[in-house]
Formats: C-alpha cells, structure tokens, sequence
C-alpha cells in the first residue's frame, strides 16, 4: 500500500519585528588606563616657623623599573639620597612594617608619606602622584 503525500503549502513566516521589543544598547568596557610613573615632592620641614622648602622630586619608572632623584637644593641632597637607597619603616598600630624598595616598588613610592624615614625629621614627602604616560 502505497500512500500518497499531501502537497504541503510554504508558509512565509513573518518578516515583521515585534515593535514592543526594544534594543539594548551595546555596552563597551572602558579599560581604566594604569599609572605608568610616580612623583613624590620632598620638602625640609620648616613649618612652624616657616613654610616647609621644597627640595627634591622623586620618580619612579614602572616600565624601566628605575628611579630618578631630582634635588633643588644641593645642601640636601646627599642626606636625601641616603634616606632614598633604603627600605622604608612604617607604623601600623603599634606594629612597625618593613616595606623593601626591591621586592615592591610600587608599595614602597606610595607609602613614602607615611613612612618614619619622611616624618618631618628634616624631610616630608608629599602624596605619590600618578602619571599616566602615553
């Protein structure tokens, strides 16, 4: 028994969109650009009597992992340049932390500020400033 197949009709499916869906917009991440160097200004503490003077600016390089001394007034310079070669201390309720030049550079230029080696006895050092470099 043989049987025959029904012709089947083409059915044209809508080409019509459904006008209450709406297009989400597409969202792109913006990449959030990374500090390539840091500045902290050194100054002499002077400052009850007199304004603090500025003495040197310290960078730090990420990409060449370098730092750069650069000292306004050479009467400081030698005794900033020692206080700069070495690890710095930082007090942390009562706990003291070593914080190594070497091994985190980048912790270590931060937290100059509040290190015991830039307490005012002479040098301050202000905050880290980021520099995003092309």
């Amino acid at each position: 028994m043989a049987y025959a197949k029904k012709p089947t009709k083409n059915k044209k499916k809508s080409t019509e969109k459904n006008s209450t869906l709406k297009a989400t917009p597409k969202v792109e991440e913006v990449a959030k650009p990374e500090a390539q160097s840091y500045l902290v200004p050194i100054s002499f503490s002077r400052e009850p009597v007199d304004k603090d003077i500025p003495v040197a600016d310290l960078f730090y390089h990420k990409a060449s992992n370098s730092y750069s001394l650069q000292c306004y007034a050479p009467q400081h310079e030698a005794a900033v340049e020692d206080i700069v070669e070495g690890d710095i201390s930082i007090e942390d309720s009562g706990n003291i932390k070593m914080v190594s030049k070497a091994e985190n550079p980048i912790s270590w230029i931060t937290n100059l500020k509040n290190s015991k080696e830039f307490s005012g006895n002479p040098f301050l050092a202000g905050e880290a400033q980021e520099i995003y470099e092309a």
